[in-house]
C-alpha cells in the first residue's frame, strides 16, 4: 500500500523539548494526523486481543484523535506530551470537558484529565513516567513516538515503555525508515527493522504485522513503514 504525504523536518540534529513545544506554538505540526490511523483500524484486534477495558498509553500523544477512538471503545487512555497547546488543542477539537492537575511527584508536570475519566494526558517529560506514578498497561499504541526520539535516548526510552508494560501488554508499534540520500527529508529519524529488533528483542517478543511505503511530495518511495505486534516476554 502506499501513500502520498508531505513532511518537511530540520536538518539531522538531535531534537530538544524546546524544538517541539514551539512547532506547536507555530502551528508547525505536519507530523500530526487529522485522522483515525489507517494501520491501527487494521490491527486493533491484535492490540486489544478481544479484550474490553484496557488501559492504553500513548507516548508523545499531541492531539492525536486515536486516543478519542480509544475511549469511544471503551478503553481509558493516558497519554504523554511536552506541549500544553497540543494537549489542550486535543481536548478542545474533540468537545471533551477536562479539569487541569498538578502532578506533586513529577517536577513541573501537568494533568489534563477528561471529565468523565476516560482520558489523561500529563504535560511532562516522558522519561519521567513511572509505574508508581501512571500505573502499568494493558496496551501501548506508538505512532510517531520512537521515531522522534533522539538517537542516543532509545535506549532510555524502550526501558521506560517497556517498564510501563503489564504482563500480558499488546504494544502496536510503527517503525519508519528511509533512504534520507534519497528523500532530503531527515526527520523523523529513520528507525529500521534492525535498530527494533536491538532494542525489543532483549526483553520482548517481536511480530511483523504489515508493512507500507509512502511517497514524499509525488517521488518515488522512499519512506517504508513496519507495523509491530510486541510483548513482554
Amino acid at each position: 500500500m502506499t501513500f502520498c504525504i508531505s513532511l518537511s523536518f530540520p536538518s539531522a540534529m538531535p531534537l530538544s523539548t524546546e524544538y517541539w513545544v514551539s512547532s506547536w506554538k507555530a502551528g508547525d505540526i505536519v507530523f500530526h494526523n487529522n485522522f483515525l490511523y489507517p494501520m491501527l483500524q487494521k490491527h486493533a484486534e491484535k492490540l486489544f486481543d478481544n479484550q474490553s477495558n484496557c488501559r492504553v498509553f500513548v507516548p508523545l500523544c499531541g492531539k492525536s484523535i486515536d486516543m478519542k477512538w480509544f475511549a469511544d471503545l471503551g478503553h481509558s487512555v493516558v497519554g504523554v506530551d511536552v506541549s500544553k497547546v497540543g494537549i489542550v488543542s486535543f481536548f478542545e477539537e474533540q468537545s471533551i470537558e477536562y479539569v487541569e492537575e498538578s502532578v506533586p511527584q513529577i517536577q513541573g508536570a501537568t494533568r489534563y484529565k477528561s471529565k468523565d475519566g476516560k482520558i489523561t494526558i500529563y504535560k511532562a517529560n516522558l522519561f519521567s513516567m513511572k509505574k508508581d506514578i501512571i500505573g502499568k498497561f494493558d496496551c501501548i499504541w506508538d505512532n510517531g513516538s520512537l521515531v522522534a526520539i533522539n538517537k542516543q535516548d532509545r535506549q532510555k526510552y524502550v526501558s521506560t515503555l517497556t517498564s510501563l508494560m503489564a504482563d500480558s501488554c499488546r504494544y502496536l508499534l510503527i517503525a519508519l525508515d528511509f533512504d534520507p540520500l534519497k528523500s532530503g527529508v531527515p526527520h523523523p529519524f529513520d528507525v529500521p527493522n534492525s535498530v527494533v529488533k536491538e532494542l525489543y528483542e532483549p526483553t520482548c517478543t517481536l511480530e511483523k504485522l504489515d508493512a507500507s511505503s509512502y511517497r514524499v511530495h509525488g517521488r518515488e518511495a522512499v519512506y517504508y513503514e513496519t507495523v509491530f505486534l510486541i510483548k513482554p516476554k
